[in-house]
């Protein structure tokens, strides 16, 4: 998930414009991830959580609720 997250942002990037918010799907990934976090990508993962999911009824927002 963080491998293919990482290169969406490079891609989004490279055409001047901002990663699109993460769906149900890599919000899935990334709570798995959250119960056990790879060395040194603890801060990252917050950060996707924290500042990618969007707020509301969306279906990513679902999963994190």
């Amino acid at each position: 998930m963080l491998e293919a997250y990482r290169i969406h942002v490079a891609e989004r990037a490279a055409q001047g414009i901002v990663p699109q918010p993460l769906n149900a799907e890599q919000t899935a990934g990334l709570i798995e991830l959250l119960k056990n976090p790879p060395a040194g990508e603890e801060a990252f993962l917050l950060d996707l959580i924290t500042n990618r999911v969007p707020p509301g009824v969306d279906e990513a927002a679902y999963v994190k609720a």
